[in-house]
């Protein structure tokens, strides 16, 4: 224990703050010219008579380098039990007016001398910042197979009116063989999907002239459909559920003998969603066909933020979140075609002109985990708000 005797008169009050590794101890009141600080320190200690003719007192203590600082008096500073005029109140300031400095962080005052910022223990490790939560996982709500929930039957509030006709005898060639078919008529499209490739072969608008926008042939542009696998799974059945079935709503399941593949085509009135739920390697959505029956000049391919470019030349690039989507415009025949992925990724889309004459769109680069959900429409239409209104109405619909 370290001691030093300071000036000291009988009824003095005495505080001591520790402030930056040195002890303060004010003097107050001690009479003319004594009104004095001593600055402590642990290493070296100092003392500053104000008066040679004061006599010495007590001597006051300070504790070690390694001692808590005593806490400061609230009252009375001498050992008396009657309350000493001078003596200093934390928070108030003295009868005489002088300011009083609050000590950050304790709502004390010291007269008379200016208060400093107590320094943090150099030996302290840092505080540890909390975890940060866990981002949710990307794409749809899964079920108990883990698979996508199903969507819902009817959407509310569908900007169009009108309903869904359809037939399960319809057939289409294929390799010079007629396969059995869904066709499926709606207020903006009408639709055929093989029931033995589970494969969008033929898309037609339901506008003035009810142009084409696949024109798939299998001895011409066999590669024309959606979703357009890159190596289409053999063995393929496509059923219909018809306990979802609604005047506006009409669901097809495709699924492979195996059970490595499965995936969900949801028609509404206004468009078609596609859930990919399960592949036996990465995929991704792609459409390759004709926009209104040819890709030339009056083709415009069209991102979310407005950025347009002809739809004969390619482009690369991740369009921004939460939905993704762009479509392709026919700026003759003022209709469009828009596709949407209804999660954020970071994986670049792709756009690129096939065969000199087909419009070749993917998703992700066909690396997007599953389950995941698409959605294609037809909109008489090329205007960016009006598209984007639908995109927007299906989006809030699916997600």
């Amino acid at each position: 224990m370290l001691a030093v005797r300071g000036c000291h008169k009988p009824n003095a009050s005495r505080s001591k703050r520790r402030l930056s590794g040195s002890w303060l101890v004010p003097l107050v009141s001690l009479g003319a010219g004594c009104n004095q600080l001593l600055d402590i320190s642990v290493t070296e200690l100092a003392c500053q008579r104000c008066d040679a003719g004061a006599p010495e007192g007590p001597p006051l203590v300070a504790p070690s380098a390694m001692g808590s600082p005593a806490p400061i008096a609230s009252g009375a500073a001498n050992s008396s039990d009657v309350p000493d005029a001078n003596a200093i109140t934390p928070g108030a300031a003295p009868a005489g007016g002088s300011p009083s400095t609050e000590l950050p962080g304790t709502g004390a005052g010291v007269t008379g001398a200016t208060a400093l910022p107590v320094a943090p223990d150099a030996g302290a490790p840092a505080p540890e910042a909390p975890p940060a939560p866990a981002p949710p996982p990307p794409g749809p709500a899964l079920d108990a197979a883990g698979f996508a929930v199903p969507l819902p039957n009817d959407l509310v509030n569908a900007p169009v009116t009108g309903e869904i006709i359809y037939s399960v005898e319809a057939q289409w060639e294929v390799d010079g063989v007629f396969r059995p078919t869904f066709e499926v008529h709606t207020p903006t499209g009408s639709y055929w999907i093989v029931k033995s490739l589970g494969t969008l072969v033929s898309m037609q608008d339901a506008y003035a002239g009810q142009l084409q926008w696949i024109d798939f042939s299998s001895g011409f542009r066999p590669l024309r459909g959606v979703p357009a696998f890159a190596t289409p799974p053999a063995d393929v059945s496509t059923v219909l559920d018809a306990e979802s079935q609604t005047p506006t709503h009409l669901r097809l399941t495709s699924s492979t003998g195996d059970g490595a593949w499965q995936w969900v085509w949801d028609i509404y009135i206004t468009h078609v969603t596609l859930t990919l739920n399960r592949a036996p390697a990465p995929v991704a959505f792609a459409y390759r066909g004709v926009p209104a029956g040819t890709l030339g000049a009056e083709d415009q391919l069209i991102l979310a933020d407005g950025t347009s470019q002809g739809a004969r030349n390619s482009f690369q690039g991740d369009l921004p979140g939460p939905v993704e989507w762009a479509y392709i415009a026919d700026t003759t025949a003022q209709r469009a075609l828009f596709f949407v992925q209804h999660t954020d990724d970071a994986l670049a889309e792709a756009y690129q002109v096939r065969d000199n004459d087909s419009a070749h769109w993917v998703f992700g680069g066909g690396d997007v985990a599953l389950p995941v959900r698409y959605s294609l429409g037809l909109i008489n239409s090329v205007d960016l708000a009006t598209v984007g209104a639908r995109v927007a109405f299906v989006a809030a619909a699916i997600d």
